[in-house]
């Protein structure tokens, strides 16, 4: 066994027609268990045979859906090891099954970033560190230069919401965010903007930073939610394009 395993736990595992799936989720409850590590090494493939019952193609298959996820990473000859986990990306690689298996539109998303990105400016101005605010500036003034360049603005505008959701300090804001904003990429295209919206995003972003830099938290909030409403009002009333 491993020495960087701090107890043994039976991996419990019913042979179903789920069971690539099943063990997928107990290796998972495996590593929090043991709290394991980024870098730290799981047993070998004949010891997790031995704990879950299993025969070695469904544990591989399992393995190699954590690998897709990001979560695991074999090392040929060495063994299989946690990869650094990036919660935020894991929800925005499941953003498109999101928005069609939940029928998610885009008054949905509106609605959501009224409340929750709120909240999170709120927090990021109260939390926020020198080094998050250099990253703030560096995106508005992305913003600022790209005004004319639909998809850089964009990529820009989201990366200060991203970076406002990290300034929280708080991962679940950083995974929502980062959800919300694979959502929006799945729909904003349908509903093209004009030079005269992104000039007044600008200035909503300006104000937020100016709250958030200043460690105003109830202006912060107060600012974001009248940069949602009105972003959220002009794009509902444009006309869907396909």
């Amino acid at each position: 066994m491993s020495s960087v395993l701090s107890s043994v736990l039976t991996l419990n595992v019913e042979k179903t027609e789920t069971l690539v799936e099943r063990i997928a989720q107990e290796l998972i409850r495996y590593i929090a268990a043991n709290r394991l590590k980024p870098g730290d090494r799981l047993p070998s493939e004949r010891e997790l045979m031995a704990m879950a019952g299993v025969s070695r193609l469904p544990l591989r298959e399992a393995i190699c859906m954590l690998k897709g996820l990001g979560i695991l990473e074999a090392r040929h000859g060495k063994g299989i090891f946690l990869n650094p986990i990036d919660i935020a990306s894991l929800f925005g690689m499941l953003s498109p099954l999101l928005r069609t298996h939940a029928d998610i539109n885009i008054s949905h998303i509106v609605e959501a970033r009224y409340h929750l990105e709120a909240s999170a400016a709120e927090l990021a101005a109260l939390n926020r560190t020198d080094e998050n605010l250099e990253t703030l500036r560096t995106h508005l003034q992305g913003m600022r230069q790209h005004l004319n360049d639909v998809p850089a603005f964009t990529e820009n505008d989201m990366a200060f919401h991203q970076e406002l959701a990290t300034s929280t300090r708080n991962p679940i804001f950083e995974a929502v965010m980062a959800t919300i904003a694979d959502l929006l990429g799945e729909v904003l295209h349908m509903y093209p903007d004009n030079l005269e919206d992104r000039q007044t995003s600008l200035h909503y972003h300006e104000r937020i930073l100016e709250a958030v830099e200043a460690g105003d938290a109830p202006l912060a909030r107060s600012v974001m939610q009248e940069h949602i409403r009105d972003a959220g009002d002009k794009t509902l009333r444009r006309p869907e394009v396909s």
